[in-house]
């Protein structure tokens, strides 16, 4: 009996820098996605000097320390401010939160601002690599959900796919495959979607709900993060 194949993709897609997402408010979560290789069968700072005073007066030739904090529309939380389905562009991004202006996702996703963050997903083998977009300052909170959306639409090749260390993984991931072209409504979309093969979203195995992110344990600075899913 033949058995069940996937699709492999012998480029990847370029795509354009998006545009910032147009809110709508919702308590609902964004629905799953789809994309090209299918599967056969069966992811310091001195201390102030006194000088001898009898009173503590603190030194201003040095400024305090920052703490090293992420947006709040990036924030891990069992409850995010965000709606998003990491497997779907940034355009379907909803909100909770009522008032929410879109310019908020050009604001600094993380403070002190940087040029560049490295987000690892628990599981995963690729990490994403954000960097600043129209600034080229700081990365913005737009810049994170974009680089996340394409970087899991990269192809996967067979050698990654043979390389799943399970049966049962690979069964995960061929699944996630076949959830996601077969969701696209429109048979011509859909098709077009299988034929594009197995993509990095796949070995997600449908955990693409953003949760937010986290700071990565043993890394103190503002550059390396932990995207939660699930």
């Amino acid at each position: 009996m033949p058995g069940k194949h996937v699709r492999f993709a012998s480029i990847s897609t370029a795509y354009p820098p998006p545009a910032v997402p147009s809110l709508s408010y919702s308590v609902a979560s964004v629905p799953s996605s789809s994309g090209p290789w299918t599967p056969p069968s069966r992811p310091s700072v001195l201390p102030p000097s006194h000088h001898g005073h009898s009173h503590h007066k603190r030194s201003h030739s040095y400024p305090a320390p920052q703490a090293t904090r992420v947006h709040s529309l990036l924030a891990y939380s069992h409850h995010p401010v965000i709606n998003y389905d990491v497997s779907l562009p940034s355009s379907t991004i909803t909100t909770t939160q009522i008032g929410l202006s879109t310019t908020a996702f050009s604001e600094p996703a993380v403070y002190p601002p940087v040029s560049f963050i490295v987000l690892h997903i628990p599981h995963y083998i690729w990490p994403i690599t954000v960097h600043a977009s129209y600034n080229g300052h700081y990365v913005t909170v737009n810049d994170v959900f974009t680089e996340v959306y394409h970087a899991l639409r990269k192809n996967v090749t067979s050698a990654e796919y043979n390389a799943i260390p399970s049966r049962k993984e690979t069964e995960k991931v061929r699944m996630a495959y076949e959830t996601r072209y077969k969701r696209l409504r429109d048979r011509h979309a859909s098709q077009s979607e299988k034929q594009q093969g197995v993509k990095r979203v796949d070995f997600l195995t449908g955990h693409t709900r953003f949760m937010g992110l986290s700071i990565s344990p043993g890394h103190g600075g503002s550059s390396v993060w932990v995207l939660r899913l699930s």
